[in-house]
């Protein structure tokens, strides 16, 4: 039987996923002037809260400033180490100070670019890396694992402190920690074992055909490249897989950062005199690391640090010395850490192989 629809024409599918874009644009958008108008709304409070972290920044002990610098340039170089770490499991071997350049930098695009500065983060030392010859795969590999081990561990390291401080019950933050780890562990072993992964992308090939707006002729193309793409994928990743005693380093380096980054928050509120108040100190740590994550706006700007001063308020600590507290630990980590980023970005323009063959006739004639 023939049918009605014209000679040639195709369903237009490849507008939808640009209509999913545009809605999730226009959620970013709406989420970001509700931020905005929050803002607005505290900008007052926050204002004379500034004025009196000014005046307090007189009293400062800075021994315990210089500890938290120390403790926020060691969170980063150790984060770094765990880059180094994930490529060296992928078999390329790229020089400390590279990797350590590169983390800095991406460091300083992550929390000022505006949006997309995540994205164009990992774009960048993905980028870097492939320049210092490190294959796709295991460049991809060091930036993308990195970032999925860090989420994770933090999300495990902020159930157990939440249950440790009181703040959840210690039974359910323990079972949350768990739950955390071994999903994460039977996830791993799903993508790394052949058969595994097979019978998973079978599975989802067969729910994908139920899911409504979903291109119908798909169904059997993706049936029978199921076995292809997995067989691909569970060979690359075979290439990738850390030994049980490189897990447990690649752990320890993802745990330490947060630890030391708590650290510098911590040696924040103890330099000017305040006492530390572990649970709400807890909490606004994790807030913040929430407020960069989403990236409504560059590093968290403004939601962490009303968050963060929120918490230290209702905790009892006196406004001027949690203003103050806020102030040390985001010049810190956000603006001190971007700063060091940038000018290793611009050092790195400078002394480029590119930049050093462009003036080279100049050079010669000088």
């Amino acid at each position: 039987m023939n049918s009605s629809r014209p000679e040639g024409h195709t369903p237009d599918v490849s507008s939808r996923p640009g209509r999913r874009k545009d809605w999730l644009l226009v959620g970013h958008w709406l989420v970001a002037a509700a931020a905005v108008g929050y803002l607005a709304w505290v900008a007052p409070g926050l204002a004379a809260d500034a004025a009196l972290a000014v005046r307090r920044l007189d009293h400062l002990d800075w021994g315990w400033v210089a500890l938290a610098v120390l403790f926020g340039v060691a969170a980063l170089v150790l984060y770094a180490e765990l880059h180094r770490q994930l490529l060296l499991v992928g078999g390329s071997r790229v020089s400390v100070a590279t990797v350590q350049s590169i983390n800095f930098v991406q460091n300083a695009v992550s929390v000022t670019v505006p949006v997309v500065g995540g994205v164009g983060a990992m774009a960048y030392a993905i980028d870097r890396l492939r320049r210092r010859g490190v294959d796709a795969a295991p460049a991809s590999w060091s930036v993308l694992a990195a970032g999925v081990i860090s989420t994770v561990t933090l999300l495990v390291l902020g159930a157990a402190g939440l249950g440790v401080t009181g703040r959840i019950q210690f039974v359910l933050a323990l079972g949350v920690a768990v739950l955390i780890t071994v999903g994460c562990v039977g996830m791993w072993k799903v993508v790394s074992h052949p058969a595994v992964l097979r019978r998973a992308l079978r599975r989802l090939v067969g729910l994908g055909r139920w899911v409504p707006g979903l291109c119908g002729s798909c169904g059997f193309a993706w049936a029978t490249r199921a076995e292809e793409v997995s067989q691909r994928l569970s060979t690359r990743i075979a290439l990738l897989r850390p030994s049980a005693g490189r897990w447990v380093v690649l752990i320890v380096l993802a745990a330490l950062p947060w630890v030391l980054d708590f650290c510098c928050l911590t040696a924040g509120v103890v330099a000017v005199g305040a006492v530390v108040p572990w649970g709400a100190l807890l909490v606004g740590f994790l807030l913040v690391q929430l407020s960069v994550a989403l990236q409504i706006f560059p590093g968290g700007a403004g939601l962490a640090e009303t968050s963060l001063l929120a918490l230290l308020l209702a905790s009892g600590v006196g406004a001027g010395p949690a203003a103050a507290s806020v102030l040390i630990y985001r010049s810190i980590t956000w603006l001190g850490m971007a700063l060091v980023g940038w000018a290793l970005y611009a050092l790195s323009i400078h002394t480029s192989p590119l930049h050093l063959h462009r003036h080279a006739p100049e050079l010669a004639h000088a």
